[in-house]
């Protein structure tokens, strides 16, 4: 009788914890076959299994999966950029240069980014991205509109694709319908439309700002690999 081997297999996740443990359990494999770091909605996944057990696994959590090699978000994205002749730039505002630093992390990304702005004020962000002033007086710094104009003012002829963070990281400053943890990515791709992806975070403030940069580096991922 043939023996299927086991090995060892480190999947790369991304979405809550919540999200993935229910996936897991979709496999029906014993509490315990699965061991699981998690970071800022970031989930490495480490188990032994045969092959048809892992593509089972890997079934189970869907699209969440972006890397079976335990490259790192920024890799991913890099990589990605680079296969397609693309150029990336950043403006941040809440995470304060952390989708940047996610990006230079990976050695050789000088070849797909250009810039990574901080606009922290609002004066900034219409001197460095061309936010329009009423649209920061109609609807505030931490909105969807906002995010798109600052991702489509990076855009330009060294530029092809731009994403951009505003939100709230507390823990101060929020209210009834912009609460602490409110985080709008934006992004602008070439001629496309400028999207903006709103999420609300939980934890503290540094949880927050980590959990929004690693969903930009992300989202901008699903972007393109949707988009092409």
């Amino acid at each position: 009788m043939r023996v299927r081997r086991k090995m060892k297999y480190k999947i790369k996740f991304f979405g809550t914890e919540e999200d993935l443990w229910n996936r897991l359990a979709e496999t029906g494999a014993p509490e315990g076959t699965f061991s699981v770091r998690s970071y800022a909605l970031d989930n490495t996944i480490e188990f032994n299994a045969t092959e048809r057990e892992y593509l089972e696994v890997c079934d189970a959590l869907g699209e969440g999966v972006y890397s079976e090699d335990n490259s790192s978000l920024g890799k991913v994205l890099v990589d990605f950029l680079e296969e397609n002749n693309l150029v990336l730039a950043t403006a941040e505002s809440c995470t304060g240069g952390l989708v940047a630093s996610r990006i230079v992390d990976v050695a050789g990304a000088s070849k797909v980014f250009y810039e990574g702005v901080v606009t922290y004020s609002n004066e900034s962000k219409m001197e460095r991205l061309s936010v329009d002033g009423e649209t920061l007086n109609t609807y505030g710094a931490v909105s969807e509109q906002t995010a798109k104009e600052m991702a489509y003012g990076l855009l330009g002829e060294n530029v092809d694709i731009a994403v951009s963070t505003t939100g709230i990281a507390g823990p101060d400053g929020g209210t009834d319908d912009k609460p602490v943890g409110l985080v709008y990515i934006g992004i602008a791709f070439q001629a496309k439309e400028p999207i903006a992806i709103k999420r609300i975070y939980k934890g503290t403030r540094n949880e927050i700002r980590r959990s929004a940069a690693n969903e930009a580096v992300y989202r901008t991922y699903e972007f393109l690999t949707d988009t092409l």
